[in-house]
């Protein structure tokens, strides 16, 4: 910048017309106006002049960014009263403390430790709810983001935040509840009293002595102590950013709900409260999103359309969700294993001596006449079912074997039909004589008692494996006592030995 740049920029900062400043420098307006347009250039005198009246030096007004050096002598005018609050706070402190009697010291201690305590549990409960509700929520992000990383980025930032919050919270309780109370005056003003003294016809006045002022406005704040709320407002801010990146991602969400509730358009009157809920809720999403913005950057909040948006998107929420529950009752949901849903799938295994079952969730026997075992599973068409039997150990194994787009093609399909169908549902009937079931059962209670057998026999062992490490670990000590020991006396031989030569030479 230039003196005519600068020059335009200190007269528009200090709310001067070309007349005001000219009339101040003592020239004519017609000046002023040739020293911004650079026609013409200031005497010395009247560089000077300016310097003088605004605080500037020669180089400053004629080289520099006047905006630029502003900012940085207000930056270090800004240090340095941080700088000197933090030190009155502290010796405003140190003359609260002196000036108090021993048991009023010991209860503002007390009083301090009190609040550190009750601090540190909040932070740390609010801190064990947070991580709660930030895994339950990492768990559905899981294949986006690696959890680890985040989980330190957001440990790290909530650790820095309650540290600066509570050292606010605790700065500020013991200045509303001590400082505020014991702010000591200092008045150096000479002024006459009751033990004036008068010697040689000369007045000798008395200095004022320090006063208690309680609750004086003018001492009842610390640049300080805003700072911090400064610091703690930008860590919230961060916090803020964080919440409305997930809002973000909750808002793609919502808009691919919305696309694919366009399936159901047959429902009817379900679909129309699928559709009124993920409207609202996204509309809620915007509004949330809006008053973030306008928090992040610090600008005005219009209060009436956000609350109006707040409580229309509730509104429909709520209507969305009733008119989708009065809708469920016109659907039927189908669990039937002899509906047309489901098929039999048969297999026929040969009887062992040892042979078992490994579960017998929804397993049903079925006695019969004939000698080998068959095996009947009902389920869906999605479904396949599986029979391991090595080992004499019949495992059954149920999955799905379907293909993703035709599965849930077929599922619209019934939903659009008001059906709702448990694909997932199946049945195994395990169908042989009376006394192969009684083998088969009978095995598998050996076979469970045998593992429990197990289980205790390795547990036992464990436990003598300890107990002899236990053993071993104390053994280990009295040997390295001894060894101490034994070092001991050598040394006090060999001190010995040293004293026996030197007495002998």
């Amino acid at each position: 910048m230039n003196l005519q740049d600068n020059l335009k920029k200190i007269r528009k900062d200090n709310n001067l017309s070309q007349e005001d400043l000219a009339e101040k420098l003592g020239v004519s307006r017609q000046s002023v106006s040739k020293w911004e347009s650079g026609l013409a250039y200031p005497e010395m005198d009247k560089v000077l002049q300016i310097c003088k009246m605004f605080n500037l030096n020669i180089d400053e007004l004629l080289n520099q960014d006047i905006t630029e050096v502003k900012e940085s002598k207000e930056s270090k005018s800004n240090i340095n009263k941080f700088i000197d609050d933090f030190l009155g706070f502290i010796t405003k402190t140190v003359d609260m403390f002196s000036s108090m009697k021993l048991k009023s010291k010991i209860k503002c201690i007390l009083e301090q430790i009190v609040i550190i305590l009750l601090l540190l549990l909040f932070f740390l409960t609010l801190g064990k709810v947070l991580s709660f509700v930030v895994y339950r929520i990492l768990r559905g992000l899981n294949f986006l983001i690696p959890n680890y990383f985040l989980v330190n980025i957001l440990e790290s930032l909530y650790i820095i935040f309650a540290l600066v919050f509570g050292a606010l919270i605790f700065f500020h309780i013991f200045k509303i509840r001590y400082l505020d109370y014991y702010v000591i005056v200092k008045d150096k003003t000479l002024e006459p009293s009751k033990n004036t003294k008068e010697v040689n016809d000369k007045i000798y006045l008395e200095k004022k002595p320090e006063t208690i002022v309680i609750r004086d406005p003018k001492y009842s704040s610390y640049r300080f102590i805003k700072s911090i709320f400064k610091i703690m407002l930008f860590f919230f801010k961060i916090l803020i950013i964080a919440f409305s990146f997930f809002l973000l991602f909750v808002l793609v969400i919502q808009f691919i709900m919305l696309i694919l509730s366009f399936m159901i358009i047959k429902t009817g009157l379900f679909y129309i409260g699928i559709f009124s809920s993920i409207v609202a809720t996204i509309i809620l999403n915007l509004t949330l999103l809006y008053i973030i913005y306008n928090l992040i950057f610090n600008k005005k909040i219009n209060k009436f359309k956000p609350s109006i948006l707040f409580v229309t998107s509730v509104i429909f929420i709520g209507i969305g969700i009733g008119l989708t529950l009065i809708s469920l009752k016109d659907f039927d949901y189908i669990d039937n294993l002899d509906s047309n849903y489901y098929f039999y799938d048969t297999k026929v295994i040969e009887m062992k001596d040892n042979l078992f079952i490994d579960n017998f969730y929804k397993v049903e026997f079925v006695e019969s006449d004939i000698d080998d075992i068959e095996i009947t599973c009902v389920h869906s068409k999605f479904y396949k079912f599986e029979i391991d039997n090595s080992y004499d150990q019949i495992y059954f194994r149920i999955y799905d074997d379907s293909n993703f787009p035709n599965q849930l093609n077929e599922q619209l399909k019934d939903f659009n039909n008001r059906k709702i169908v448990d694909y997932s549902n199946y049945k195994i009937y395990v169908k042989a004589s009376k006394e192969n079931i009684t083998k088969i059962k009978e095995n598998r209670e050996n076979y469970l008692k045998l593992q429990n057998q197990k289980y205790y026999e390795e547990l036992n062992y464990q436990n003598k494996v300890d107990k002899l490490k236990r053993e071993l670990q104390e053994k280990e000590d009295n040997i390295y006592e001894l060894e101490s020991k034994l070092e001991d006396k050598e040394n006090i031989i060999s001190e010995l030995e040293n004293t026996l030569k030197e007495y002998e030479g």
